[in-house]
């Protein structure tokens, strides 16, 4: 039955556009047109500016910006690639366990990951401890500066690859393998075949890798590798100036811009592919490589993930450090959780009427819409912070510029993206003949939603919340720019704490903050077993 046919007959009770349009309004108001205020003040001040901020030495941070973007984005794409087939295509043994391991540097705060390896690269760190105080002050020079960088970075965003990989991986045909395997063997299929099929998703887990480290702040700073969102957030913080920070911003924000671009013209038509319905893989026998393959892969993620949080429990030593550390720091552990706890429900509600209007409609519009969310989650968070300080700092807006309201306001238009993209993808697996099918019965948009959506949407829902979560909880760089005085995060003091205190303070307060990640994550799959538990009774 076509669908035009279906819309006037469910006229008077479907009426999505309202909640739709709703929706994209919230969004834009919190995080759309604070960037476009900030853009037009930039070219209004650009003439007498512009000359003062703009030198030699930005030109200096902004290569070294897209220096260390391109470096991380081709290492993580490398180890992400690698990982990613090993994981999802081969026998290899403690496959989950592995995935789990390897993913959990992406949901902790980079600046925590470059704590760690500090204490085990550091001239009193764990490698100085065994090897000898030479070799721990190489390590630490070399550490600090571009290389760590590096391998902190890529280490945090390597799972991003990883997954895209694995997804794109599910998403092929098996009948295509099947026929291969006919006349050739596995390496080959891989190389010929599926490499160049996934080719797509590693090259967009890249471009969204190098997105997500020019706009990196916390990392950087600590190991004293210069970069333009430690400029723009010196501008602002050191020198007061928020004319001088948004003139800053502006080629940090050209940079991101472009990398979206490309996602839009060349990526995005290419990984459409990630939303079809995921198949079972065939799997490739190692044979006798299979526990040298095993061996090494631990190797990595005990080196990788295991090491510099032990070098963290080292550092903190005994109880007492932990005693220091939540001394005076329980106002910012209920800070971090509450208001991501209400950011997270926001997101959610946003993220769902989003994914929504980006899924169900026109495909101009959709891709409008879709490529503005984009750019929310892609500004920097620092960039992000002084465009909402430019906003909301004014006559009559003080009420809310210096509340928690405003933190509020950046987690919801920095991460309700990431939310609809993901919900986005759920959403593509579902029919609209469902929903054409409660229309004709007569069944209004909201009734439809409720009672059809959001249970098919159950699992996808959740893990969005969580995902949501998460990322608000271990947010720096956006909160750092504009939390109000006398409000402070869990992140905030931990980074504060870095350059303040002992290191057994720091790396105890740190492992707090990685302790209640594992504690979000460990609740977030009790829940999902016992969804499934009662769907199996159902």
């Amino acid at each position: 039955m076509e669908r035009r046919r279906l819309s006037a007959g469910g006229r008077s009770t479907w009426h999505p556009g309202p909640w739709l349009a709703a929706a994209l309004v919230i969004i834009l108001i919190a995080g759309g047109l604070p960037l476009a205020w900030m853009m037009v003040i930039a070219i209004r001040n650009a003439a007498t500016t512009g000359p003062s901020v703009v030198s030699a030495r930005m030109v200096f941070l902004l290569e070294n910006t897209v220096l260390l973007g391109t470096l991380v984005s081709l290492l993580a794409g490398f180890n992400g690639t690698a990982l990613g087939v090993l994981l999802t295509k081969t026998d290899v043994r403690g496959r989950r366990m592995l995935l789990a391991l390897l993913t959990f540097p992406l949901l902790l705060p980079p600046y925590l990951l470059a704590l760690g390896w500090f204490s085990v690269l550091g001239r009193g760190g764990l490698l100085a401890a065994v090897f000898g105080s030479d070799t721990g002050i190489i390590a630490s020079d070399a550490f600090f500066g571009l290389s760590g960088a590096a391998l902190v970075l890529t280490i945090a965003y390597t799972p991003v690859v990883m997954h895209l990989v694995a997804v794109a991986l599910r998403m092929l045909d098996p009948a295509i393998e099947e026929a291969a395997r006919l006349q050739f063997r596995w390496p080959r299929i891989l190389r010929r075949i599926d490499l160049p099929l996934i080719a797509p998703a590693g090259a967009l887990g890249m471009l969204l890798t190098f997105i997500l480290v020019v706009g990196e702040f916390g990392v950087p700073a600590f190991l004293r590798y210069p970069v333009f969102s430690g400029a723009v957030f010196t501008q602002f913080a050191a020198f007061l100036n928020v004319q001088a920070a948004v003139v800053t911003s502006m080629p940090l924000a050209l940079v991101v811009v472009a990398g979206v671009a490309v996602e839009r013209i060349w990526l995005r038509e290419r990984v459409r592919f990630l939303g079809r319905v995921r198949m079972m893989p065939l799997a490739v026998p190692l044979g006798s490589r299979r526990t040298a393959t095993s061996v090494g892969l631990w190797t990595y993620a005990l080196l990788t993930v295991v090491l510099p949080l032990a070098g963290l429990v080292i550092e903190a030593g005994g109880g007492a450090s932990y005693g220091v550390a939540l001394h005076g720091a329980w106002s910012s552990i209920v800070n971090s959780v509450w208001t991501a706890l209400i950011a997270a429900t926001a997101i959610l509600a946003l993220g769902l009427l989003l994914s929504y209007l980006v899924e169900r409609v026109g495909r101009a519009r959709r891709n409008a819409v879709d490529t503005a969310l984009l750019l929310l989650f892609a500004a920097p968070g620092t960039v992000l912070g002084v465009a909402l300080i430019l906003l909301w700092n004014r006559s009559g807006l003080t009420a809310v510029y210096t509340s928690s309201a405003i933190v509020i306001i950046g987690y919801v238009a920095h991460y309700t993206p990431l939310a609809a993209r993901a919900l986005g993808v759920a959403l593509q697996a579902v029919s609209p003949d469902v929903e054409d099918a409660a229309r004709l019965a007569g069944a209004s948009w909201t009734r439809t939603l409720r009672g059809v959506l959001l249970p098919l949407l159950g699992p996808a829902l959740g893990g969005a919340w969580f995902l949501a979560f998460i990322f608000c909880l271990r947010d720096l760089d956006l909160v750092m720019t504009l939390h109000p005085p006398g409000f402070e995060t869990l992140p905030i003091r931990v980074y504060t704490l870095m350059a303040n205190s002992p290191g057994p303070v720091t790396a105890a307060l740190a492992l707090v903050i990685i302790m209640l990640t594992l504690g979000v994550l460990l609740a977030a799959g009790l829940a999902r077993a016992i969804v499934r538990r009662a769907n199996a009774w159902i």
